[in-house]
């Protein structure tokens, strides 16, 4: 075996297993909405059913990268057409596409510490060289120790609503990092599956700001279809002709059926709204009792999920506290300035299992 594939730890995957041997647990580690996917878009698959089955087009249903096309061109700065779209399994092989494409195993990505765990993951197994350095500083300038990774690098991902802390650009911070970005010649991919889910603020896209970019979108989290594998890219046709090139030896197409569901979450989507005030309610409750033990965190603009300093090892603390009925997942994984801190998916959660963890996290820590 590869020594690189070897040496790729599961982490949250080490942690739902223990998780899922305990009879009463509060699942905080599974990064999935509660939700189950809306029954019209169930509809929607299941009539799609009539059509006849077999192979989708390699860059995915005309009617869905239509689809896509106006979702990413509701953003404020961008005019995105169909053919700039390809269809992906789920995020990650939009992801696995752009950094196989892209990257020789001399080229460096960077990402930002924290930052979501399969971004590394997918540079061991394409074998490119990747670093990590906290992008911004308290006041929302890019620091210049991100200046110089992003300078040398040759792949830039930025998250925004970002995993694992909620943190969501503002426009002068997506304008800034953008911009910067294409002063020096690197890619800029910008990982928006969250973009619908903000609760305080406005999404502004760094591509955007960008004349050399990728968007990375997906139907997972917006609207409750992880199980669905519905992806998408967002690049200039000729780019996108090369990251084809990589999802047909990987996927082959992305499925049919998921597709048609697609179309129809995207078309008729009120149930986004519904779920994000669910969400924001949820969120204001973790906050109100995240401070009530005195925790250091910053409250999630958008996403699902806080990233709390809980003040010892982040490895100890969780399988400590699955053992009393709470499940999160370190947050050493997700960055090197991260070993006291844990993730929180309050996504996955109702406000009465909020507060019962919660009732248990005080009696074991006061």
């Amino acid at each position: 075996m590869r020594e690189r594939i070897q040496n790729i730890g599961l982490s949250i995957r080490k942690i739902s297993e223990k998780a899922g041997k305990q009879d009463e647990i509060v699942r905080f580690d599974i990064g999935q909405p509660s939700f189950d996917t809306p029954e019209h878009v169930k509809e929607a698959a299941k009539k799609g059913l009539e059509n006849k089955q077999g192979y989708s087009p390699m860059l995915g249903l005309e009617e869905l990268r239509e689809e896509i096309a106006k979702e990413e061109s509701s953003k404020k700065g961008l005019e995105i057409d169909s053919e700039e779209v390809m269809v992906t399994t789920g995020g990650m092989g939009a992801l696995y596409s752009v950094f196989s494409a892209r990257l020789e195993t001399d080229d460096k990505a960077v990402f930002d510490d924290p930052c979501w765990g399969p971004y590394k993951m997918i540079s061991e197994v394409s074998e490119n060289k990747w670093t990590q350095v906290q992008y911004w500083d308290q006041d929302r300038n890019l620091r210049p120790e991100a200046k110089k990774e992003i300078k040398e690098a040759d792949l830039l991902v930025v998250n925004t609503p970002g995993n694992p802390t909620g943190y969501v650009l503002t426009e002068g911070q997506a304008r800034e990092i953008a911009e910067f970005a294409d002063r020096h010649d690197t890619f800029l991919v910008s990982d928006e599956v969250y973009h619908r889910l903000i609760y305080d603020k406005e999404h502004y896209s760094p591509a955007a700001y960008s004349n050399n970019y990728c968007i990375i979108g997906s139907t997972s989290k917006n609207h409750a279809m992880t199980g669905w594998r519905a992806g998408w890219v967002v690049d200039k046709p000729e780019n996108i002709e090369q990251y084809a090139k990589v999802s047909r030896a990987s996927t082959a197409c992305p499925p049919r059926i998921s597709q048609y569901a697609a179309i129809e979450a995207l078309r008729n989507d009120s149930h986004v709204g519904e779920m994000s005030e669910a969400y924001r309610e949820r969120r204001d409750l973790l906050v109100e009792r995240m401070e009530g033990l005195g925790w250091d965190f910053v409250a999630p603009e958008g996403a699902i999920y806080a990233f709390p300093e809980v003040g010892e090892d982040s490895w100890d603390f969780c399988m400590k506290m699955i053992e009393e009925g709470v499940a999160m997942v370190p947050g050493e994984p997700m960055g090197p300035e991260s070993d006291q801190n844990v993730r929180i998916c309050f996504g996955s959660t109702t406000k009465e299992e909020i507060n019962k963890a919660f009732d248990i996290l005080e009696d074991e820590l006061q």
